[in-house]
């Protein structure tokens, strides 16, 4: 097992987790050795006293009752001590000591500061080479005298204090062994861990796996894996968009570049003709004003879509600037051959950014009018719905299938009959997320190449948004919306 370990596993990192780990199994592995001592001590004290009890019972029963009560220095003089190493034998004032002689000690020093009733087991008695280890009880016999008697624990305490150092010398070898241990043990509880890094590596050196198996590995890998194969199909599905948008950008971008080297290039050519260069100038100048109000909207859809787009909130009245962007668009759907009425304009006024919510409606009607077809009609309506301002905006142009209905939101996003028409996909999107910055939604209804009805819903209390405000940087005018056709 230890065998297995690696360099790595003993990194400064590595030692970090395991100190823990160490820590409890030592201080588990000391708990069951004191355990281990205070059961052992406990019997090896219940031995002893057993075994001391047994030899007073058995010097009690040699000596008659008659003896002791009558002349109690008689006792013990005619039959050993039975193993007893002393008996001591008080009536009142009288003390007789009884002393084993074939014990090996003719005397037991200490014996006259021990206190006639004192009790215990593997007690030190005397010193230097006349100290013993003796189990000393006391015991009432009859009415008038006291017996204390001890038995040599010598034998038993020499194991006792033997198992003590066995059992310390254990504890101490085991923090040798338990060290390694939790290593190992932190390595297997970051095996899932290590294999699901070797797993996603995998994933990216070879386009043979696809996936991780999201079964079989338990619940929570399993769990694991499922999130981590979610992340991998969104990345996938984020990264693909983001080649067609690319895609789309670059060709969007080409023709407003490609226009203004031509336009620069045409106006050197004219080294004296001052009125071409400054038709040339005037053109570049154009162009790049358009390039510019491109990159200002992306900017704008990068800042509502991250949640730091700043408005400046003022009171307004949806109605009049609903009016303000039909009239604008006014010359527009009259080339188109498309009719634009407001069927209703009720006076609701709703705090707003007056500037982002005009591009909103001007998007959405630049939308219906590029998208619709000649001859055809664009009804847009202002009413109030409970606690919201409802507009509409309802045309019979191409519409949009039901399989693009969920992506038209997305950035950059451009249906496949919209890729002829000039835009960067960035409008509905613009739309949704200016909106949601207000606190409001945006939903589409819409059958193909019969038309779309594109709803907005404003709260009419914008006290949630009524913060300070600082205008942003990024902000532009609304008719840069138009001009720059998102």
């Amino acid at each position: 097992m230890f065998s297995s370990l690696s360099r790595e596993d003993f990194s400064r990192a590595r030692s970090r987790k395991a100190l823990p780990v160490f820590c409890l199994l030592w201080a588990g592995t000391v708990f069951l050795a004191i355990f281990y001592i205070f059961n052992i001590r406990a019997q090896l004290h219940a031995i002893e006293r057993s075994e001391t009890e047994k030899l007073l019972t058995g010097y009690l029963a040699v000596n008659h009752s008659d003896t002791l009560s009558t002349n109690p220095r008689a006792a013990g003089q005619e039959e050993l001590l039975n193993g007893l190493a002393f008996i001591r034998l008080v009536r009142g004032k009288d003390h007789i000591i009884l002393v084993n002689e074939r014990s090996g000690h003719s005397a037991l020093g200490g014996l006259d500061d021990l206190s006639p009733d004192k009790t215990g087991i593997w007690l030190h008695i005397g010193s230097g080479q006349e100290k013993r280890i003796l189990s000393i009880i006391t015991r009432k016999y009859g009415s008038n005298i006291l017996i204390q008697a001890a038995k040599d624990g010598q034998q038993w305490y020499d194991l006792y204090r033997k198992l003590l150092w066995q059992t310390l010398l254990a504890v101490l070898c085991s923090a040798l062994f338990l060290w390694p241990f939790s290593l190992f043990y932190v390595r297997f509880s970051l095996s899932a861990l290590t294999g699901t890094i070797k797993k996603i590596a995998e994933l990216t050196k070879s386009s043979k796996v696809d996936l991780l198996p999201e079964s079989g590995n338990g619940p929570e890998l399993d769990s694991l894996y499922k999130q981590i194969n979610r992340l991998l199909r969104q990345n996938r599905h984020l990264l693909s968009e983001m080649q067609d948008s690319l895609d789309y950008v670059a060709h969007d971008l080409r023709t407003p570049m490609t226009r203004l080297r031509s336009v620069a290039e045409y106006g050197l050519q004219a080294e004296d003709d001052t009125d071409r260069l400054r038709e040339a100038l005037s053109d570049c100048l154009e162009e790049s004003e358009r390039v510019l109000a491109m990159l200002k909207i992306m900017m704008s859809v990068v800042e509502a879509e991250s949640g730091t787009l700043q408005l400046e909130l003022q009171e307004c009245e949806v109605g009049a600037m609903v009016i303000e962007v039909i009239t604008l668009y006014e010359y527009v759907a009259e080339e188109s051959g498309v009719e634009v009425t407001l069927e209703s304009a009720d006076p609701v006024r709703v705090r707003l950014d007056r500037t982002r919510i005009t591009q909103v409606w001007a998007n959405l009607l630049d939308n219906a009018i590029k998208y619709g077809r000649e001859g055809g009609w664009v009804k847009i309506s202002v009413t109030s719905d409970g606690p919201y301002c409802v507009v509409v905006f309802e045309d019979n142009g191409m519409g949009i299938s039901e399989s693009e209905q969920g992506r038209i939101w997305e950035r950059l996003y451009r249906g496949d009959r919209s890729r002829s028409r000039k835009g960067l996909g960035l409008g509905l999107n613009y739309v949704r997320a200016v909106l949601q910055a207000h606190g409001g939604t945006v939903s589409v209804d819409s059958i193909l190449h019969q038309g779309s009805r594109f709803e907005v819903r404003l709260p009419l209390s914008q006290i949630a948004f009524s913060r300070t405000q600082e205008k942003s940087q990024t902000r532009g005018e609304w008719s840069e919306s138009r001009t720059s056709g998102i």
